[in-house]
């Protein structure tokens, strides 16, 4: 691997580790799990109990693709969605927010793939 594409490959690993944190401590996931070296539609898989800080009776389970400048290609995002149609789970889309925002999750819907 070049200089860059390490580079690269430790600042997208530092973001999911950060999204990670912050599914746990923010959103209250009670188990997190990462996929290294993703080439499939999820980075992240995230737990949830009906007790947690997302506002969902029941659990739930999150699969997020990590993208730290915010651009998920539109092949990319019908391939999480198309996922997790099928598994029955909330596809959702982590980017770095704005100054001083660490994370920002977006849920996907349909009609945006």
């Amino acid at each position: 691997m070049s200089k860059v594409g390490n580079r690269n490959y430790k600042r997208g690993r530092e973001f999911e580790y950060k999204t990670r944190d912050h599914l746990i401590n923010e959103m209250g996931a009670v188990y997190v799990m990462r996929a290294a070296q993703s080439k499939g539609a999820a980075d992240l898989i995230a737990l949830f109990t009906g007790n947690g800080k997302v506002n969902y009776p029941g659990a739930r389970v999150y699969l997020v693709q990590c993208k730290r400048d915010g651009k998920l290609p539109r092949a990319e995002r019908e391939k999480l969605w198309t996922l997790a149609r099928e598994t029955g789970t909330t596809p959702v889309h982590a980017f770095q927010g704005p100054r001083g925002t660490p994370v920002v999750i977006e849920y996907i819907r349909k009609e945006e793939t």
